[in-house]
């Protein structure tokens, strides 16, 4: 096996480009890998979707304002329940 010697500073420069392209290529992962069959949502997908945190999440299935399916300790949304609640609580602008 053959060993090469770099300056430290050009080490820590490839590392960054590395994790660069590492994080860049979690974000695209994540967007282009389909979706779960059946439209099923869990609690961090719902709350990146409504800009929520899990607390505030929470609080809407105590209060029974978004309905769920919990399987264990596991919180499962459809996707077409979150949709329709968003479409009924839309504020219409004024004519």
């Amino acid at each position: 096996m053959e060993c090469k010697l770099i300056e430290a500073a050009a080490f820590e420069e490839l590392k960054a480009i590395v994790n660069r392209i590492q994080s860049r290529i979690g974000c695209l992962a994540s967007k282009t890998m389909p979706r779960k069959p059946g439209g099923w949502l869990t609690q961090e997908e719902v709350c990146g979707i409504l800009r929520v945190s899990k607390r505030v999440l929470q609080y809407y299935r105590q209060q029974r304002m978004i309905p769920y399916t919990m399987i264990g300790n596991k919180i499962y949304f459809r996707e077409s329940d979150i949709k329709h609640t968003l479409d009924t609580n839309l504020i219409k602008p004024r004519a």
